[in-house]
């Protein structure tokens, strides 16, 4: 290489250097997209979980059978032993098996397959659902009244007149304070059929009107009338539903998001779902994030114990772990 080529690659290499944090900083700044929505929103805002926690005699359907059951999980650490009971004391470990008697069980995502055969199951919902605005419209006063009421859609142009238009593509939920009755399974789903709902009206108005996304509600049908109308007519023709939703009474008319996450099971026709609202820096109730421990998630001085005869776990004794004690050294 003569010397003449040597320095004009010298030259290139430190004209490239003196670019390079210009570079750097440009393709850092393309690189953080929405952590900027984070850092200036999110990282303040309130989090306030809209589920219910699920247990094997929580409320279903009347029709479902009573086979929900939660057993300790069976494994084996070796190929030639049996399998057995997983457990903290032999193993290091537990594990949980789930007996579902269907899929329409506690806080839920209905998917119009649920319904219908040729529209979308479960795992064919696509990944935009993940994070909408939320809209809140209540009927609890109503139904202190009258426990069968149902959301009218003159229910709806009365919260628009204080808060707006409601926007497009937005989730509705429709509060009624029935989640209060959970887990009460004969209170929440009533042997007479009398509980809050939505009316066909209503729904109708909100999806080809508002062209929102879905509605939500607090009891596991969507109406009280004997053919469940509303129900009907929105997985006839492709809409979802949340049904099991709680804590609506904690979260603002509008103003917040709410993000929603469910398993994808293949050809589901329900989904076991996970509504969060994500709640306004300055709002009342909520978790901000940073204000409760979330790693490491904090030490619990009452350890898990199965119950055997409730099928599930509780925090029924001291522990006797400690704190980063590892199960096999």
């Amino acid at each position: 290489m003569d010397r003449r080529h040597l320095l004009k690659l010298t030259s290139l290499a430190v004209a490239g250097s003196a670019t390079l944090p210009a570079a750097v900083s440009a393709k850092a700044k393309r690189a953080a997209g929405l952590w900027g929505v984070w850092d200036q929103a999110f990282a303040r805002a309130r989090f306030v979980s809209l589920s219910h926690v699920l247990e094997p005699d929580s409320p279903v359907w009347k029709g479902f059978p009573p086979t929900t059951r939660f057993a300790q999980g069976t494994g084996r650490l070796d190929e030639t032993a049996p399998y057995a009971p997983f457990t903290y004391e032999k193993t290091g470990l537990e594990t949980t098996a789930y007996t579902f008697a269907t899929d329409q069980f506690g806080t839920q995502l209905d998917p119009p397959a649920h319904w219908h055969p040729c529209f979308a199951a479960i795992d064919e919902l696509p990944p935009t659902l993940a994070l909408r605005k939320l809209a809140v419209i209540s009927i609890a006063d109503r139904v202190q009244a009258d426990v069968n009421y149902q959301l009218t859609a003159a229910d709806v142009r009365a919260w628009e007149r204080r808060n707006g238009r409601v926007p497009e593509g937005a989730v509705v939920m429709v509060r009624s304070d029935w989640h209060k009755r959970w887990p009460d399974a004969k209170r929440f789903q009533p042997a007479d059929g009398r509980f809050p709902g939505v009316s066909l009206q209503a729904l109708m108005f909100l999806h080809l009107e508002r062209q929102i996304l879905l509605h939500g509600h607090e009891p596991l049908d969507t109406d009280s009338t004997p053919t469940l109308t509303s129900e009907d007519w929105l997985m006839a023709n492709g809409y979802m539903q949340a049904e099991g939703v709680a804590h609506l009474d904690q979260v603002p008319e509008t103003g917040a998001l709410v993000a929603i996450g469910f398993p994808r099971l293949k050809g589901g026709t329900g989904g076991f779902a996970s509504f969060t609202a994500i709640c306004p820096p300055d709002w009342s109730h909520g978790t901000r994030p940073g204000e409760v421990p979330e790693a490491p998630l904090p030490f619990n001085e009452k350890r898990l114990v199965w119950n055997e005869a409730k099928g599930l776990r509780e925090r029924t004794a001291a522990c006797d772990k400690p704190k980063g004690k590892q199960s096999f050294n």
